[in-house]
């Protein structure tokens, strides 16, 4: 196999090229391709293709994709097998590729033996190491696939790997005085990048040197055009020095590339001065063995060349200690740079103006000797001289603080020999899409190395060995060090207040007074306040609203609601929060406070917003969640008599959800928000319509005792407002959990309870579903005798009503006691009647039920070809419908009819299939059944019919 990412997507099976299909699935294989053996998890999959709003079935697509291209490269690969290039590795997916077999392999093998030849002096090998390297190109990387560099700025990074190592090649070619094989190479690329200057400049210097002068004029006058035209500037120093040159015919072949000396130095007289600039190390820093590790490993070696200063861009929230960690990083480091430290303080987010460029220039100049007089008035010139002075050194230099992108770019060493850090509170994508910077996130310390931090500020005569404690004050820190530090710093200063009276003053306080420190940079509530200043006052706005969502994390479209904007407008607000680092995306598109941050916004919106205002956000995000989990229920049970909530509030933007697979993706990512809503149980929401929306996805997944807390807790808040109907229903539901859970005397209990309230209530319909339910239980009793009597009421009572869903239900309840009374030729006819009324109403849950009982029916007439038949039937119903629960029950079904049928190996089968999903579902006890039933090949005693479909009646209305 062989595999191509620099240009178009493309993948060759010896000399046949295959076809890869739609976009998205070239977009993942390219994607995979860049990473070089790395893992991509299905949260980067899902930015790379839907940036920051994917669809609710995301992980299904992405899925189905990888899959798809498992089998393309591999014909006959099995499904869940481990494949030669592509394999699952701890919930990401890995592509396993040698130089050989990548494009993408070969180009950076061919860049560093160039590299290591010119440091070697052999231009020759050097020249054709580089023209092979750049032969590997056909375009730019994923031509045509445009990927979108703000979400995943790997491929705009390669781009611009190409370009550093044109610019080598250029260098290279012109020392060695044979440029004319580099020619159209270098004329395409930049062609492909008219902005990037460092190119456009060898460019020109290459095109003199070939004797195509006016080619070279023309080229810069074509790219001076466009800098004015689309950026508003003029051409830097290091391209107007190119031009210049040519004009003066001195790009000659064998002259030395780059600008001319600067015209200002340090006087060669005075002795070398060498800055250390960098702060003290914190005194009681520990742990982050990781993130060390990775600033270590970016550090140059003899075997790693770079075609310019190597930079790293560490962010994280505000007081997690990315200064800390860099400035402890960098003092054990600085032996590897004899030329010096630099460190400024860039004031990004520190409560007063951020430094200027010009400033920050002016610092690192007198570092380097430059004497004030002599240091240029403009930024460009300072840039210019600062770079030169850089040149040919090995620096370490530490911007900390930074506020953006254009704040850091100009204060970065152009030639290679500098090793840069920026520490910023915003992710700097734009260093690492252009610049080809390494980016690291700074999160909270593990609670070891939090452990490890306290004890050393608190002291070894302090009682910090009772780990309760020393855990209880890390958490009520949030494992935030700045918020560590300050507690720390208070049992100091009080030696003889405890460590458990310090967890108890954490403990009562709702506050953030208990992080004040004696100056603004050890106070946690003033730095949060820096990042929350900068905010506009929509995105200030939201930031106190958010507190008011439930649940531990928010989605877009929630926070839409909760802000009572459109969504582009929150997706906006949003990104500001991000930048500023007072939300952080905790998985792929869902945000999260930290504990502490959650805190201030609680006190900001008690502060600034009235209590109305907060009032109406509270409620259009609980009519989100209500409108879109009935949404979600009604695709589920299409045929459900759910409750329906009125029409939504305005301000409010329901997800638009598209099929089952939709709503159960929805459910599984909402549900701690959902029980949160729940829990809360506000006065004025409806509860119990809620929970009864969840009622589906419960039985789905077998949650048999999240459906009994949420009924519980629904009931509660019903009883107290004196909602009789929602008592009523969330009676019933209650007596379905229960019979679930086994507890059938209770589960009667409860739906006689419900029954009582529906006959005060005079709601005939509601009487009929109870009555079902009452018959489901008695059946599981094994009280066949009252289960059929039960459902027989119902029956007549749906009929009264002239509801066919309830008429149907009721003959599958009396098809399930007429099996199990071994009157299978009456039962046969029952369920007929059932299947054909639930083929009717589209219910594609009640015809998997229904052909489940069918099935048994036939075996007990021994017609288990036709057994088998209907199992096959069932497995097709709950596919469609997404019930893995019925499926797995059918698959365990199925093996056993085939076992009695005399096909052991097809039993096997079917058996490992319920197991596999048994497994998937958390099911271990199903499992550990299966699992014996595999080993032994058979089943245990005769088959008695496991009545779900009339159960389910329990939770749908």
């Amino acid at each position: 196999m062989r595999f191509s990412v620099l240009g178009p997507v493309r993948a060759w099976r010896g000399s046949d090229e295959l076809r890869l299909g739609a976009r998205q699935a070239r977009l993942m294989l390219a994607l995979l391709l860049v990473r070089s053996g790395n893992p991509v998890t299905c949260e980067e999959f899902a930015t790379l293709l839907w940036g920051q709003d994917p669809p609710a079935r995301a992980a299904n697509i992405i899925h189905r994709h990888i899959g798809a291209l498992r089998r393309l490269i591999e014909p006959g690969l099995p499904p869940r097998a481990s494949g030669r290039w592509i394999n699952l590795d701890g919930g990401a997916y890995r592509m396993n590729l040698e130089v050989p077999s990548s494009d993408l392999l070969r180009f950076r093998a061919h860049a560093a033996a160039a590299r290591e030849a010119t440091a070697a002096g052999d231009g020759e090998t050097a020249m054709a190491r580089f023209l092979s390297a750049l032969r590997a190109w056909t375009g730019r990387c994923a031509t045509g696939l445009d990927p979108d560099p703000d979400f995943v700025p790997e491929f705009a990074a390669l781009d611009h790997e190409r370009s550093l190592v044109a610019c080598a090649a250029a260098d290279a070619a012109l020392n060695r005085g044979d440029v004319s094989e580099l020619v159209p190479l270098l004329r395409e690329i930049a062609e492909q990048n008219p902005f990037d200057e460092a190119l456009q400049a060898r460019l020109l210097l290459v095109l003199a040197a070939d004797g195509k002068q006016a080619e070279a004029i023309a080229a810069f006058t074509a790219v001076r055009a466009g800098l004015a035209e689309q950026l508003g500037v003029d051409p830097g120093r290091e391209l107007q020095a190119a031009f210049e040159r040519v004009l003066r015919q001195q790009a000659a072949v064998g002259a030395e590339p780059g600008l001319q000396a600067p015209a200002v130095r340090p006087s060669e007289a005075e002795p070398a001065t060498v800055p250390a600039q960098l702060p003290l190390s914190v005194r009681f820093f520990a742990g982050r063995a990781r993130e060390l590790g990775r600033l270590s490993d970016l550090l140059p070696s003899s075997g790693r060349k770079s075609a310019g200063a190597v930079t790293v861009a560490v962010d994280g929230l505000p007081g997690v200690g990315k200064t800390s960690l860099v400035v402890h990083w960098a003092h054990a480091v600085a032996g590897r740079f004899p030329d010096g430290q630099l460190f400024v303080d860039l004031r990004g987010f520190d409560g007063e103006e951020a430094m200027s460029i010009d400033r920050a220039l002016m610092v690192f100049l007198a570092a380097l000797a430059v004497p004030e007089a002599q240091i240029p008035p403009t930024t460009e010139a300072r840039t210019t001289l600062y770079r030169t002075l850089t040149a040919g050194r090995r620096m370490l230099i530490v911007l900390d603080n930074a506020r953006d992108v254009e704040q850091v770019r100009p204060l970065i060493p152009a030639a290679p020999g500098c090793f840069v850090v920026v520490t910023s509170r915003r992710r700097l994508t734009g260093l690492v899409a252009q610049e080809g910077a390494h980016h690291i996130t700074l999160d909270p310390p593990s609670l070891e190395e939090a452990r490890t931090v306290l004890r050393a500020r608190l002291g070894a005569n302090r009682d910090a060995d009772d780990p309760v404690v020393l855990d209880e004050i890390i958490e009520r820190c949030g494992r935030l060090p700045l918020a560590m530090a300050v507690v720390a710093a208070r049992g100091a200063a009080y030696p003889e207040c405890r460590l458990s009276e310090l967890a108890a003053e954490l403990r009562n306080s709702a506050s953030l007074d208990v992080f004040n420190g004696d100056e603004p940079r050890s106070d946690v509530r003033t730095v949060f306040s820096w990042s929350y200043r900068q905010l506009s006052e929509p995105a200030a706005q939201l930031f106190r609203l958010l507190p008011l969502h439930p649940g531990p994390d928010f989605r877009l479209s929630t926070i839409a609601s909760l802000a009572g904007v459109a969504r582009e407008q929150a997706r906006a607000l949003i990104a500001e929060l991000l930048r500023t680092r007072l939300l952080n995306e905790s998985r792929i598109h869902r945000y999260a406070f930290h504990d502490l941050i959650r805190r201030y916004a609680v006190e900001l919106g008690d502060r600034h917003d009235g209590v109305a205002e907060r009032e109406q956000a509270s409620a259009r995000v609980l009519d989100h969640l209500l409108q879109t989990a009935y949404a979600a229920s009604c695709l589920l049970m299409p045929q459900a008599l759910l409750f329906a909530p009125p029409p939504a509030r305005e301000g409010v933007t329901p997800d638009r959800l598209a099929d089952a697979d939709d709503a159960m993706a929805w459910f599984t990512a909402e549900l701690p928000v959902l029980e949160a809503a729940i829990a809360e149980a506000r006065p004025d929401f409806p509860t119990w319509q809620l929970a009864e929306s969840l009622l589906p996805f419960y039985q789905r997944r077998d949650m048999f005792r999240s459906w009994a807390t949420s009924a519980e807790t629904a009931l509660r808040a019903a009883r107290r407002i004196g909602d009789r109907h929602g008592q009523a229903r969330m009676s019933r539901m209650l007596g379905g959990a229960t019979a679930f859970e086994g507890h059938r005397s209770s589960a009667i209990e409860h739906l006689q309870q419900a029954l009582a309230l529906f006959v005060d209530l005079d709601r005939t319909l509601e009487q009929a579903y109870v009555l079902s339910n009452l018959g489901w239980v008695w059946y599981h009793q094994g009280e066949i005798d009252q289960s059929l009597a039960h459902y027989r009421k119902a029956l007549a009572l749906f009929q009264v009503e002239g509801n066919q869903r309830g008429q149907a239900f009721s003959l599958l309840g009396i098809g399930y006691c007429l099996v199990r009374a071994a009157q299978f030729h009456l039962a046969e006819r029952v369920l007929r009647r059932a299947f054909a009324m639930l083929g009717e109403l589209g219910d594609q849950n009640g015809e998997g039920s229904c052909a489940t009982v069918m099935s048994d029916a036939l075996t007990g007439l021994g017609r288990l070809d036709e057994a088998i038949e209907w199992r096959h039937r069932a497995r097709h119903l709950f596919r469609q419908a997404s019930n893995d629960s019925e499926l797995a029950d059918n698959e365990r079904g199925l093996g056993d009819v085939y076992l009695c049928a005399g096909r052991p190996v097809e039993a096997v089968r079917a058996w490992q299939e319920a197991r596999r999903i048994y497994v998937e579902l958390g099911s271990d006890e199903k499992v550990r059944m299966m699992t014996a039933r595999i080993d032994r090949r058979e089943v245990p005693g005769p088959r008695v019919p496991e009545q779900r479909a009339a159960g389910r009646e329990v939770l749908s209305r």
